[in-house]
């Protein structure tokens, strides 16, 4: 491997959707077909990526059994524990 080898980075200028052609075509229509049916002011805004955004959220999920995290987990899903089959399961 070599560090000095500018083709084994990722261009940083763009977003990972963006790096190649296919996936921004992808995601931008996503973006545009999800644009489109926006009707009301409490439906979501189009988005390019479905993740959730916050690494936090990631630490909850996985502690919430534990206090403080059970408690900032109700905090992050609007004071109520998400539905228990997406939560818990063998």
């Amino acid at each position: 491997l070599d560090f000095e080898d500018p083709s084994i980075y990722r261009d940083l200028s763009k977003p990972m959707g963006a790096l190649n052609d296919d996936r921004a075509v992808q995601f931008r229509e996503r973006y545009d077909s999800l644009d489109s049916i926006v009707q009301g002011e409490y439906d979501p805004p189009p988005f390019h990526y479905g993740t959730h955004y916050s690494t936090s959220a990631y630490v909850l999920y996985y502690l919430m059994r534990l206090e403080p995290f059970s408690r900032l987990a109700l905090a992050l899903q609007g004071g109520r524990f998400d539905v228990a089959d997406r939560l818990f399961h063998d």
